[in-house]
């Protein structure tokens, strides 16, 4: 999936299979709570950002540097952008490659790339509202 930020051109491509598990482990309490927002936001992919990026956000900034990172270095690991006709990754060795890439874009990125590589995941989990057992 390819997408522009600011005049940037990003091509996202989706977690594998051990990194999904590794992210999702992290963010299993929030996406738990965020499963409709993510049903929203795939139905309407031209607010995704402004539904899911809010909340994301105050999860990150909660969480310890090691779990944050384990969310986010594997997400922009799978991320390259347009760089003098050339497709370039945006993550290596621990470190961003382009100075301009600032906390709003970065999380951006990492927004579309859980979205993208967990979605099958959320449509998954069961509704938040419990059924309703018969009454012996």
């Amino acid at each position: 999936m390819e997408l522009t930020i600011k005049d940037a051109k990003y091509r996202v491509s989706k977690l594998g299979v051990f990194e999904q598990l590794r992210v999702a482990r992290k963010l299993l309490p929030l996406l738990a709570e965020m499963a409709a927002d993510f049903q929203e936001a795939q139905e309407n992919p031209e607010t995704a950002m402004q539904i899911l990026l809010p909340k994301i956000a105050d999860v990150i900034s909660a969480m310890s540097e090691e779990d944050c990172d384990a969310i986010i270095h594997p997400c922009l690991a799978v991320v390259a952008r347009e760089h003098m006709q050339a497709w370039v990754p945006v993550f290596t060795q621990g470190a961003l490659a382009f100075d301009d890439i600032d906390l709003m874009t970065m999380l951006q990125l990492v927004a579309r790339v859980v979205a993208d590589s967990l979605g099958n995941f959320l449509q998954e989990l069961p509704d938040a509202a419990m059924p309703e057992l018969p009454v012996a």
